[in-house]
């Protein structure tokens, strides 16, 4: 069965002359194993809860985000904290190196649906609060029929400048995007699919539709990307 999430975007393209989709990455087209955490913090010997904080939970993230940081750098101060928060140095190097090397799912059914209305005319992006090694991530899963092989249909914020919720960061992405279709796109006739409440506020507030997706309880969802 489709998420009812992709009932509801579908129908909203139908009614409101929609041009654009703009699809979350993390926890919607891609989606991880949450029990990893747990088993991270075993690894380390560290309080449960500890792993995601380090990682996910680090305040240099937000720099990475925005282009002003590096996923090496993240891992480097992650490993760092769970050092921190109990584990021996070499353990919390594993344990990081082990979450960087796991493999996420594409949700087979969120591609299909975004493939669906690019194929009767409705322009697909990929907008996500990214690092500098989405491009490689994204190759890994072969995701090429929806980012484009050369990329052209991915918006990340490593490389915008600005994250969601950042007002700044849906003016960029909506310049990026005229750019790309090459013809102007008002707010209203963009839409984003996306698993976070607050990028669904921030998209609102910038005159986008949003639909806040709740993936099945087949779906694998992890901690997101902020």
């Amino acid at each position: 069965m489709p998420h009812d999430s992709l009932r509801v975007l579908h129908d909203l393209v139908t009614t409101a002359r929609i041009r654009v989709v703009v699809s979350d990455l993390d926890g919607v087209l891609r989606v991880f194993d949450p029990s990893l955490w747990d088993e991270l913090d075993a690894m380390t010997g560290t309080a449960s809860g500890s792993s995601v904080d380090a990682i996910l939970g680090h305040p240099y993230l937000d720099e990475v985000v925005r282009g002003r940081g590096t996923h090496a750098r993240w891992r480097k101060l992650a490993a760092e904290q769970l050092v921190a928060a109990g584990s021996r140095p070499d353990l919390a190097r594993a344990a990081v190196d082990r979450w960087a090397a796991t493999t996420a799912v594409v949700d087979e059914g969120v591609r299909s649906a975004l493939l669906a209305l690019r194929a009767s005319g409705t322009a697909v992006l990929v907008l996500t609060n990214g690092t500098d090694r989405v491009p490689e991530e994204l190759a890994e899963l072969e995701l090429g029929d929806v980012v484009g092989d050369d990329r052209r249909f991915l918006l990340n914020t490593a490389d915008l400048g600005a994250a969601k919720p950042d007002p700044e960061a849906f003016a960029r992405a909506r310049r990026r995007i005229e750019e790309v279709l090459g013809e102007q796109v008002p707010p209203e006739r963009i839409v984003l699919l996306d698993d976070s409440p607050r990028h669904i506020e921030g998209a609102r507030a910038c005159g986008w539709h949003a639909v806040l997706h709740r993936p099945d309880d087949a779906s694998r969802t992890g901690p997101r990307l902020p």
